[in-house]
């Protein structure tokens, strides 16, 4: 009767550890689509005021590389960095890697197309304020600062969104 319940009890115990793990994991996955690891507190969906610090070259030069889409959104490279189609920044659907003044990588997409951005921009770094709305995590991503730099693969998940009511600060 002593090792009947032995085993039983070591059964139960087994059964809640087996389905504790379980939960972990599923919580886990579902938080990993909901937050990127570069940007731990930006939530998916939650609108957020960004400041990009940019040079006048990064509409030509910046760009990344997936095959994962969100909401539209794609980068202008497939992950064999073949162009995707349309890939040109100007469209509103392309994204291209942004970071903060603080040093925080996101992907944006329609940033080039607000006014402030086809004036005369400043011949140094200047930042722009824009709000940024995540739409969705990217897994597995490369990007590029350089026209003809290389594409390097990001160790993190990135958030991608669009930009919108951007401007220079005055």
């Amino acid at each position: 009767m002593r090792g009947r319940c032995n085993v039983l009890t070591l059964s139960l115990l087994s059964f809640f550890a087996i389905g504790f793990g379980c939960w972990l994991i599923y919580a886990r996955s579902s938080y990993l689509e909901q937050y990127a690891q570069v940007t731990t507190s930006w939530h998916v969906g939650v609108p957020r005021m960004v400041e990009l610090t940019l040079v006048k070259d990064d509409k030509a030069g910046l760009a990344c590389a997936s095959d994962q889409v969100i909401e539209g959104l794609h980068c202008g490279h497939r992950a064999d960095l073949r162009p995707a189609d349309p890939s040109s920044p100007d469209h509103a659907q392309v994204l291209q890697p942004y970071n903060t003044v603080k040093n925080e990588l996101l992907l944006g997409s329609g940033l080039w197309g607000w006014p402030d951005l086809k004036q005369n921009l400043p011949p140094t770094r200047f930042s722009v304020v824009c709000t940024y709305l995540p739409l969705g995590v990217v897994k597995s991503v490369s990007v590029r600062f350089g026209p003809t730099a290389r594409f390097n693969p990001v160790g993190n998940t990135v958030t991608a969104g669009t930009l919108t009511n951007c401007v220079l600060p005055r």
